[in-house]
């Protein structure tokens, strides 16, 4: 367990899609100050999970950052909708309705051009 799981707790305690939090609340939640990177850097705040177990601990639980503010000390945490930050499609969850009794493992009975020996445009 990552010591920024408690973070994610409490995102997934609030309701909305997105949550703004100041530094300050971030470090309350967490139960110890947040590293001086945080605070100089917007880049700590990426959402890129290698080699960072702050993001992945929000981004494994649903969560991206948006709006760093260092000026301010406030970053907005935004909702994924579900959808797993590593999913490259799930931009498009939701998109698609397939109706009820379709077999979609059912052969069309189409003929392919390469199962002919023909190569694709002819």
């Amino acid at each position: 367990m990552s010591k920024y799981e408690p973070l994610p707790r409490f995102l997934a305690s609030v309701g909305g899609v997105a949550h703004r939090l100041s530094f300050v609340e971030i470090e309350e939640i967490l139960g110890f100050p947040l590293p001086k990177s945080a605070y100089q850097h917007e880049a700590w705040w990426s959402n890129n999970a290698t080699g960072h177990s702050h993001a992945r601990a929000w981004l494994s639980s649903g969560w991206r950052t948006e709006a760093v503010d260092l000026t301010s000390k406030k970053v907005t945490f935004q909702r994924q909708n579900g959808v797993a930050p590593h999913d490259p499609w799930g931009c498009m969850a939701g998109t698609i309705t397939i109706m009820p009794g379709l077999d979609l493992t059912a052969p069309t009975g189409e003929v392919w051009n390469a199962e002919q020996g023909g190569l694709i445009g002819e």
